[in-house]
């Protein structure tokens, strides 16, 4: 899976091995190991706890 950031304030953090995506007031959680990819584009922004788990 590719997980795309593209909407405007939207913020990529870390939960346990999960990632949280949170856009406004909604919350998604992914798997890690689902993702294979993350493109993140202007105007989003990520913890470096995300990045640390993507590596």
């Amino acid at each position: 899976m590719q997980l795309v950031l593209n909407t405007y304030g939207a913020y990529l953090s870390r939960r346990g091995e999960l990632f949280q995506v949170k856009v406004k007031d909604q919350s998604t959680e992914i798997s890690a190991r689902k993702v294979r990819s993350i493109l993140i584009s202007t105007g989003a922004a990520f913890s470096s706890d995300a990045v640390q788990l993507a590596v």
